[in-house]
């Protein structure tokens, strides 16, 4: 593995992580940000937006108004009932440690978070994916309730795949969930719902809201795009709380971007105690195009991946 500091023109300095065979890029001026997944020497998974054109702007305390800008790649919030605290803008710098197997970024903890997070980044000499461990630390005098909740924001056309639950212990209990998002249209022609997979189409110049989440008991998702494939796996505990009436897994879609949103469980956290949340990261070349609803193609499609 080979670490070096960079000075990218759009986002300042970075953190170039590189097997030779991937890179990872994370921002250290702000975030952190994983800004660039993918290949060696070929283009980047992940969307980026360089011109600021996504952002979100707050009013704080003193009648300020703070800016949290999408800066694009993988970024960690957390959840507590989707209060808008948890969206704070992390456009300060960030400190990293060099480990002997990873790389650890910590951002400075923001006055008003109870939570102070951060990442770390593993990645093997002859592997095309990286394990992100996600942690938040309570700061807190108090027990406070929290969910990692890890975002990564995809470039170009493709389609997203979540894989269903046909499984089941008892005829009387329900074994899937699928939640919707305010505006969503459950009639939108970009979602299929199949008996082994819910896929949605990512079109590039589509503003139709639209974000769906289920409890993805098999604990992974997919993008397929044009060019490169993107694999995101986690573990979903089936005896665990989770958030959003128990998703584990959203997909959302933007004009010029999607989103693959990760949930971790519920957890209790003591004052001065810390969780942790992995996720898995691959990239693999498109070799085929997958059909939306050509549920056998995606299960030989998947496998030939894993």
């Amino acid at each position: 593995m080979e670490i070096n500091e960079i000075e990218d023109e759009n986002f300042g300095r970075c953190v170039k992580i590189s097997n030779h065979i991937i890179d990872a890029v994370v921002s250290v001026d702000f975030g952190p940000r994983i800004l660039f997944f993918g290949f060696s020497g070929e283009e980047n998974v992940f969307y980026t937006d360089p011109d600021r054109l996504e952002k979100i702007s707050q009013d704080s305390t003193g009648g300020q108004t703070r800016t949290f800008y999408y800066y694009g790649g993988h970024r960690l919030w957390f959840s507590r009932e989707r209060s808008a605290k948890t969206i704070l803008p992390d456009n300060e710098p960030v400190v990293y440690s060099i480990l002997p197997d990873s790389v650890r970024f910590l951002p400075p903890k923001q006055k008003s978070s109870d939570f102070q997070t951060g990442f770390e980044i593993i990645m093997g000499e002859d592997a095309a994916d990286i394990m992100v461990v996600h942690t938040a630390r309570n700061c807190s005098r108090e027990v406070r309730t929290c969910s990692l909740w890890p975002i990564t924001m995809l470039a170009g056309d493709g389609l997203l795949i979540l894989p269903q639950n046909i499984d089941g212990n008892s005829p009387f209990l329900p074994n899937r969930i699928v939640a919707f998002w305010p505006g969503t249209d459950t009639h939108d022609k970009r979602i299929f719902f199949g008996n082994h997979y819910l896929t949605v189409n990512q079109t590039a110049g589509n503003e139709k809201v639209l974000k769906i989440g289920c409890n993805d008991v098999f604990g992974w998702s997919a993008f397929v795009g044009k060019k490169y494939t993107f694999l995101k796996r986690y573990v979903h505990n089936t005896q665990a709380a989770y958030p959003d009436f128990g998703c584990s897994c959203e997909l959302q879609l933007y004009k010029n971007f999607c989103e693959i949103q990760t949930l971790s469980p519920v957890y209790r956290v003591e004052p001065d105690q810390g969780i942790r949340y992995v996720e898995n990261l691959s990239v693999f070349h498109t070799h085929t195009s997958v059909a939306p609803q050509d549920e056998d193609g995606i299960t030989r499609y998947i496998d030939n991946l894993k």
